[in-house]
């Protein structure tokens, strides 16, 4: 937040003095040169913010590589030291740090930090309904995957888990429908088709195709054979923010 705060009165001071000074005639010639000047410095420090944060997330991602969950954990609560620089780097941190205490079925400091975390990737939500769904909070399953929807409805995982939860809880009309929706979104997916196929003949839904993508979230016991790491999706927005990362070249 300070970043924006920062551009804002430096854009105010130059446009002001223009302004003053007498270079510039009139108050609406000196809004365009102010607005420059925030947008330029906003996106020079959001630059500076990226540069400090990158080392902490790769530092983290080491630590995930060599199973050394504690030290990744320290880690990635360090990177909050630099939040109030960043008004979206907050709740991208509380997601990879819920996300990190949920797969070590640490559900109850993992909750919190759920809830602080992003909207956006879908993933941070699915956590979110899947910490309720250990917790045994119905409600609060309803309430995360809900609003996961608008970003996940075309990653067929999404349905899925969501079905596989409600189905779970014994509520496999609702988890049925949720499947009907998800075709709604994604007309003949084959893997939907099929989860609604085992519904209908009271099996159970078959989540294998999904690998590690599904195992992350723990909840018929598979285990991640890739071992623990901060999922991509969320990865990438807290290496640049703001901003896409650029592929380092070859020499």
């Amino acid at each position: 937040m300070l970043t924006v705060l920062i551009s804002l009165l430096v854009g105010l001071v130059v446009g002001g003095g223009l302004r003053l000074s007498g270079a510039i005639q009139s108050t609406a010639g000196a809004i365009l040169p102010g607005v420059l000047v925030f947008i330029g410095v906003l996106i020079f420090l959001f630059r500076r913010v990226s540069n400090m944060i990158t080392p902490v997330i790769e530092e983290a991602q080491r630590h995930l590589q060599g199973n050394r969950q504690e030290l990744a954990l320290s880690t990635l609560r360090s990177g909050l030291r630099f939040t109030r620089w960043h008004p979206l780097l907050e709740p991208q941190l509380h997601t990879q740090i819920g996300a990190l205490l949920y797969s070590q079925q640490n559900y109850d400091e993992a909750l919190p930090e759920l809830e602080k975390g992003a909207k956006n990737p879908w993933e941070s939500r699915a956590f979110l309904g899947c910490c309720y769904f250990k917790k045994k909070d119905e409600a609060g399953v309803k309430r995360a995957f809900d609003e996961a929807k608008k970003a996940g409805e075309k990653d067929d995982l999404y349905w899925m888990l969501y079905a596989w939860c409600l189905n779970a809880q014994g509520k496999k009309d609702e988890a049925k429908a949720i499947l009907d929706e998800g075709l709604k979104k994604l007309p003949g997916n084959q893997r939907l088709v099929g989860g609604l196929e085992c519904l209908a003949e009271g099996k159970k839904l078959k989540v294998q195709a999904y690998g590690d993508r599904w195992a992350r979230f723990g909840l018929d016991g598979s285990i991640a054979t890739g071992g623990m790491k901060i999922p991509k999706a969320m990865r990438g927005f807290a290496q640049r923010p703001g901003f896409r990362q650029r592929p380092q070249k070859k020499r």
